[in-house]
């Protein structure tokens, strides 16, 4: 195995020179390589790339990072396979068994308060002019530190920007625009540096050229004085939503960004929708339905440091000991999928998950053990799972419960099947049962009106849990998050500025950014001025720990039957939909805000009202019929003449 990697070293120098990619190629294989020992390449397989990735996941490291390592491992293979000639040898890497679902994360750019007290403590010209280009011109924190002094070209006249010239990664070269502003105080660290021989703008100490680790410490050093989190990185993608906000076009953006890929800009500019914001806000304003509350002064939030919430192997062992009633040969293979898909779920959903996913794999092969006698993996065929599924439609079991339990099903065989277990392969082909269109969720305009005079009656008070309940309520009805989503908010996801709230690790893992409302906007701050001050970050603190997702079901449900009323945190999401939709937001719009991927998922959520589409057609119809007659197009006479002769032979053939 080190003989390969070495004749893949040297064929990585020479396809990529004196870039740092076989840096990063080499990193992964040796990490495979310690695990694997001393194996020879042609004996590596696919299970041996599973133990890599569970490997992976279980030291806590993101999708990202676990699918790279996999694509190294990949490309590694292949060499070796090309070196063979005619040789068969399967790559052991198949990327659909081991790279892992990634969704999409929003840009990790900084508040514009943690910019402006980062930009405070620095006191040295050097590191106001590197970090004011990386803010203030998107510079990578590799790019600041290969600038020389000839690469800043003098702006024409002092209200211009002045040119720079960057080398990008990848070495490609662009051209940025450095402003006023921050010409100026490069031009103050210039007149500091004096005429040192070294060619590089940013020195160190010594008159040598600053290093990456260099702008990196001394970064971390204003941050704890600031009392902030902050990565240069994150400096980069203030820059391209401080942009996106002022409507620059996404091609521009990228171009100063030196991306040469659009989709690489939009990940940037994600968190950046001011049409977006600008439409909801306006069709919130025009729903009457929940009055704001009394305004209050925004505070500033909380300082509290992250809680890293690990995973929680006693509750998976927990769930696994359900599998006790079951028979020796099942049991470790669903002991092994539900560790499998633990280490795929967030943290703070972990433990709930792994109680439905056992309890439903017991159900479910109990059913087949006791009337299908299934005596192992090789004995369970397509018409076993099929008669499963009638004995659910018999007892009354609705379509998508039988749904979600056959997904389930599938996932475990699947996980069998990779395992090399005899799983037969026409099992998979049995069709879900037909889903109905789903009525309607929404509450109705009184129905929600009467649940939020009993939430405010309710909590009516100053007391702590009275303005949380308040505050969570509000965000559920005006934002639409999940309750999931409600409970896993952190102090950084809030942005008074911005005006937003950012859904990090949703659904699938599809990160999003809502708007907040006035109303919300103010019940949020009366909340903050009443949250304990505990060194935690969640957003949502009931009597100093983080806010359970009980807590809000049981609330929900106390004031829906006072009110007189079915509601729950799913139907308040489907509410405001109807609402947004029936206020003529787009439904495009809408299904940005839901985090919906497919307006088919939104179409279910909102719901026009009969009246909404009798005022739309009422409007259509008097436009048209307002036409004056002069103006409707007229038949020549002879158009009307063989229009009559085919009406006429229409009948007779009759």
């Amino acid at each position: 195995m080190l003989a390969a990697k070495e004749r893949f070293a040297r064929y990585l120098q020479r396809r990529y020179g004196d870039r740092s990619t076989p840096k990063h190629y080499l990193h992964d294989i040796e990490m495979f390589i310690q695990q694997v020992g001393c194996k020879a390449p042609e004996a590596v397989t696919a299970q041996d790339i599973d133990q890599f990735v569970d490997e992976q996941r279980e030291r806590g490291l993101k999708a990202a990072t676990i699918n790279r390592r996999v694509a190294s491992l990949h490309t590694f293979f292949e060499y070796l396979a090309s070196e063979e000639g005619e040789k068969a040898w399967p790559n052991p890497v198949v990327r659909r068994r081991h790279c892992l679902k990634e969704g999409s994360s929003l840009p990790r750019d900084a508040r514009e308060a943690e910019v402006a007290a980062l930009l405070a403590v620095i006191d040295k010209p050097r590191d106001q002019a590197l970090f004011g280009l990386m803010v203030g011109a998107g510079l990578r924190v590799g790019e600041v530190v290969t600038l020389r002094c000839d690469d800043l070209e003098p702006p024409a006249s002092p209200e211009q920007a002045a040119r720079l010239r960057v080398r990008g990664k990848g070495r490609k070269e662009r051209i940025v625009w450095v402003t006023p502003h921050w010409y100026g105080l490069v031009q103050r660290w210039r007149q500091q540096r004096g005429g040192v021989e070294s060619p590089h703008l940013f020195l160190n100490q010594h008159g040598r050229a600053l290093s990456v680790a260099g702008v990196q410490y001394w970064l971390r050093h204003y941050c704890r004085q600031a009392g902030i989190h902050l990565s240069c990185h994150q400096l980069r993608h203030t820059f391209a939503r401080r942009l996106a906000e002022q409507r620059m076009p996404t091609e521009s953006i990228g171009q100063l960004l030196g991306h040469s890929q659009l989709k690489t800009t939009q990940r940037y500019t994600a968190g950046a929708n001011p049409d977006l914001r600008e439409a909801f806000l306006e069709t919130m304003s025009q729903l009457e339905a929940m009055p704001p509350p009394p305004v209050e002064p925004i505070p500033s939030l909380p300082s509290a440091r992250p809680v890293t919430e690990t995973a929680d192997p006693q509750a998976c062992r927990d769930a696994a000991r359900r599998f006790d009633v079951l028979p020796a040969w099942l049991q470790p293979t669903l002991t092994a999928y539900l560790r499998h898909r633990w280490r795929k779920w967030q943290a703070h959903r972990a433990a709930d998950n792994a109680a439905s996913l056992s309890r439903q794999l017991v159900q479910i092969w109990q059913w087949l053990l006791e009337n299908r006698a299934i005596s192992g993996w090789h004995a369970l065929q397509r018409q076993d799972v099929e008669a499963w599924l009638e004995a659910r439609q018999a007892a009354g079991m609705a379509v998508n419960s039988r749904c979600s339990q056959l997904t389930t099903l599938f996932g475990c065989l699947h996980f069998a099947a990779d395992q090399g277990l005899p799983i037969a392969a026409n099992i998979f082909r049995i069709p879900y049962p037909a889903r109905p269109d789903p009525l309607p969720r929404y509450l109705t305009q009184d129905e929600h009106q009467r649940l939020w005079q009993t939430v405010c009656a309710q909590t009516d008070s100053d007391k702590p849990r009275d303005v949380l309940d308040r505050a969570w309520f509000l965000t559920l009805a005006h934002t639409g998050i999940r309750t999931c989503e409600l409970v896993n908010l952190r102090l950084n996801d809030l942005d008074f500025a911005s005006q937003r709230l950012v859904i990090r690790a949703s659904k699938n893992y599809h990160d999003r950014v809502v708007f907040l409302t006035p109303a919300l906007t103010t019940a949020l701050a009366h909340y903050l001025t009443v949250r304990p001050p505990v060194e935690d970050d969640h957003l949502w603190l009931d009597k100093g720990k983080p806010l359970i997702s009980a807590r809000v079901r049981y609330c929900l449900q106390r004031w829906s039957q006072a009110a007189q009323v079915t509601a729950s945190p799913h139907r308040l999401r489907h509410t405001l939909a109807t609402q947004l939709v029936n206020q003529a937001m787009p439904l495009v719009s809408i299904a940005k805000l839901l985090g919906h991927r497919s307006l088919n998922t939104t179409q279910h959520y909102a719901r026009l009202f009969e009246q909404t589409v009798k005022e739309q057609f009422e409007a259509a119809s008097a436009h048209i019929e307002g036409i004056a007659a002069p103006d409707w197009p007229r038949a020549s006479p002879d158009l009307a003449l063989t229009a009559d002769s085919n009406v006429e032979h229409f009948i007779d053939s009759v």
